[in-house]
This record gives structure tokens, sequence and C-alpha cells, in this order.
């Protein structure tokens, strides 16, 4: 069996049950934390990419500085950037989403604001952030419904060009996005097109699991004169 070939079987026995398991409601732990996350909400424990975005905001200095997790989920990234003392956000599309990140603060004794917005559109006024994480959805399709939102980025990648082409009004200047992305999918193009908005990038940790290498990028803005 070729590598691709073992990830489309492991990709078609693992789909049915995240499905299956997401669709109850569950209890996940990491670390000090203990969350619920509700059914239909990303499950951060069955993505390598979820727990590596939440170790590196563990390894970092974020006291004092404004952060947001961004397709929040279950809300994970923001109650462990605010339990690290950021003045920490939470943002995404679905209700359900903003309800899951505000009880799972309230369940930890964090205090994080939750948005609900379709990516940048309905920030607050002057709000900017100094770190964005991000755990995007890169399948090339359009959701059909709520719970596609954490996996569907468009047919023609429309999250991506919302999201690097609208980076300037969210971020500081010197701040960094934090962007999970898994080797199967289409990196060669997520990447030129932030290439296309003058963002400058590179990768800051790898992991494999299974049949699937995964990788953390940095992204932030170049220089004028870049």
């Amino acid at each position: 069996m070729t590598k691709n070939t073992a990830r489309v079987f492991v990709e078609s026995l693992a789909e049915p049950l995240y499905r299956l398991y997401s669709s109850s409601l569950r209890v996940w732990k990491y670390n000090s934390y203990n969350f619920l996350v509700m059914p239909g909400v990303f499950h951060p424990g069955w993505f390598v990419t979820s727990r590596m975005l939440l170790d590196k905001i563990e390894r970092m200095d974020l006291e004092g500085k404004t952060t947001l997790e961004l397709g929040c989920g279950a809300g994970v990234q923001a109650c462990v950037a605010a339990g690290k003392g950021a003045v920490s956000y939470a943002l995404d599309v679905t209700p359900v989403a903003c309800r899951n990140a505000a009880l799972n603060a309230e369940r930890n004794g964090l205090k994080v604001g939750v948005i609900a917005s379709d990516i940048f559109d309905d920030l607050p006024a002057g709000l900017t952030f100094d770190y964005i994480f991000v755990n995007p959805p890169f399948l090339p399709q359009y959701p059909e419904d709520e719970k596609d939102f954490a996996f569907c980025c468009g047919e023609e990648y429309e999250y991506y060009i919302a999201l690097f082409g609208d980076l300037r009004k969210a971020m500081n200047p010197d701040g960094k996005v934090i962007m999970a992305l898994a080797k199967s999918c289409d990196t060669e193009r997520i990447l030129a097109i932030a290439d296309s908005e003058n963002l400058r990038y590179k990768r800051i940790d790898q992991r494999r699991r299974w049949s699937e290498t995964n990788y953390l990028y940095e992204i932030g803005f170049n220089s004028p004169e870049s």
C-alpha cells in the first residue's frame, strides 16, 4: 500500500467515525483545562493541528498581548491564551461555536471576549490583535451547513482570499498569524494567496501523525519597501 493510498484509506475510515463522535456532547481535557465540545462543533481532540497550536500557545509569552482565535469552535485556544495572561478573543461564524467558546471560558474561570463574525466582517471598530491563531478550513468545497464551516474553504479558496486580504485591518503592524496546515491540503495555493497580499511566512513546527504530516506557519507583514 502506497503512502497516498494509506492516507486515503485512513481518512475514509476516520470521517464517518468523527461525524458520529462529534454528534454528541463531549468532555475534552488539555493540561489543566477541562472543556466541553458541543455537538456539531469542531473537536480539537481529533486533530493533531489543534494540539500543535495549543502547545505553541503554552510556550509563548502572551502577558498583556491581544490575541484572537479565528474560527474558534469550542474556544480552546482562546482559553489557553487567556490562561497565559492574554487579552483573549474567540471568533466564529456559527452561533453554536460562539456559545461553546463562552461556555468553556466560564467553565475554566477565564475571561474571553466572544465575537460572532464571518472572518473579520463584524470586528468591533478599532480592535486589532498581536497574535491570531487559526486552524483553518482547507477542503475546496462550499459549506452546505454550519458544521461544514470548520472544513470547507470554498472552491476558489475564498476563505484565504478574505483572511489574507483583510488582515491589515485586524492585525497590528508587527503582529503574527500562527496557522496550522496539513501536508495533504494545497499549501502551495494557500501560500500563493499570502504572497499576493505581500505577506511573509515561515514554517515553525511540524508533526506527523498516522499517514499525515502537519505544519505550523508564522505569517506576518512584509515591510513596505519589500
